[in-house]
């Protein structure tokens, strides 16, 4: 008997040490709250697949939830007024959850993080324009959809660090910085805005876009501040990074109707024969393939230099026309709005972003991720939204030694 009890002690060794295949890392586990970074000996590669490596590095799980808000309380969209003030602000993309993993790592000088959710869609369809045969007029998709058929949007994330002490962030990270219920005092402004409490605090915000950011391969690195509470709606502490500029600009003008007084909005650029198409690039723009609109009719034709676009030939139809037009145009962020880099890629069912950053950019406008210490940070999923976030407030990013 006990020869036999030793032989089944061997084989079962034998089997711990043949399960898995040579270069196969052992699973490192998961929690709902810590993103414990791992300390990679080499740096991953960001292409937006998922290397070996990275089972490796303790996974991050949760879901975020969009919250329920309070009623608008005014017209967001153009041709809202009447119709959408009683929704409410994150209506209706209110109760949504999406599912996450993130994990982390850091090898040198530098942070690497891998994020995946699922996500039914590639939302990338943001605002484009589109005829109205109605009123011969061109218009763009709502940027604030009023029910579930009218999301015309992009997918996104954020991140938010804080830098120093930020009042009430250790404890409820991202809601410490959401004031709701602002009073409202222009039209169209949203009662719920971001800022800081103090003069003195400032937070670290990344910002990743599908249509402003995927094809540039950066994450748009933005800062949040104070701002005065007496101004209601109208305080904001959002804002880009100090230094550096880019990332995108409407693609819109206002021209006047050949022939008459009336002025109407048009697209600023497009690109002839192009169909499927979400934004326009400054590299078109600059070699030509990009031409600007430089005269509307009666019936909505748009002339350029070379040719004409007649909304009657088809494809400019609301929401499901192949033709219509971007509602941005592009270009590369630079200098402090540019320290964050991005792969990602749509699977089909959900995305996966690979993106890094140095631990210490030596920008005072960026968190520096100290592997000696713990940082609290909030995080949220936009799903085809502008505005409505899906939440996961309460995370701890824990580094390992």
């Amino acid at each position: 008997m006990k020869r036999l009890n030793y032989l089944l002690a061997i084989l079962f060794v034998a089997y711990l040490f043949t399960s898995c295949k040579p270069d196969e890392v052992p699973d490192a586990g998961s929690s709902t709250t810590d993103l414990l970074v791992k300390k990679f000996t080499e740096a991953p590669v960001m292409d937006a697949t998922i290397e070996d490596m990275w089972a490796g590095a303790q996974k991050l799980v949760g879901s975020t939830t969009v919250p329920q808000l309070n009623a608008r309380g005014t017209h967001l969209n153009g041709d809202g007024e009447g119709v959408e003030e009683a929704l409410g602000l994150f209506d209706p993309y209110s109760g949504e959850s999406y599912d996450f993993t993130m994990r982390a790592g850091y090898s040198g000088s530098d942070i690497y993080f891998l994020l995946e959710w699922e996500d039914e869609a590639d939302s990338k369809d943001r605002q484009s324009w589109y005829f109205d045969t109605d009123d011969k007029l061109w218009k763009g998709e709502h940027k604030y959809a009023n029910h579930i058929d009218d999301k015309f949007y992009e997918d996104k994330f954020a991140f938010l660090f804080p830098i120093g002490e930020v009042e009430g962030f250790s404890s409820s990270t991202c809601y410490a910085t959401c004031h709701t219920s602002t009073p409202v005092v222009n039209a169209k402004d949203k009662h719920t805005r971001h800022y800081l409490n103090n003069e003195d605090e400032k937070i670290d915000m990344w910002h990743w876009k599908r249509v402003r950011g995927t094809y540039l391969g950066q994450v748009d690195d933005q800062k949040m501040l104070y701002a005065d509470p007496s101004k209601g709606s109208a305080a904001n502490g959002r804002t880009g990074d100090g230094t550096g500029e880019g990332g995108y600009s409407s693609n819109g003008q206002t021209l006047t109707i050949t022939g008459t007084a009336i002025e109407v909005s048009v697209p600023l650029y497009i690109i002839p024969n192009q169909t499927d198409y979400y934004w326009i690039d400054q590299d078109q723009i600059d070699n030509g393939t990009a031409k600007m609109i430089t005269a509307v009719d009666e019936n909505g034709v748009l002339s350029y230099d070379g040719g004409t676009i007649n909304p009657a030939d088809g494809g400019y139809e609301q929401g499901i026309g192949n033709k219509r037009f971007p509602s941005v145009t592009t270009k590369a962020f630079t200098l402090g709005r540019a320290d964050i880099s991005i792969s990602a890629n749509y699977t089909g069912t959900g995305w996966v972003c690979e993106f890094t950053r140095k631990l210490n950019t030596g920008d005072e406008d960026d968190v520096i991720f100290d592997v000696t210490q713990e940082l609290p940070f909030g995080f949220a999923i936009f799903n085809n939204a502008a505005i409505a976030h899906g939440v996961k407030a309460g995370l701890m990013m824990k580094f390992e030694e």
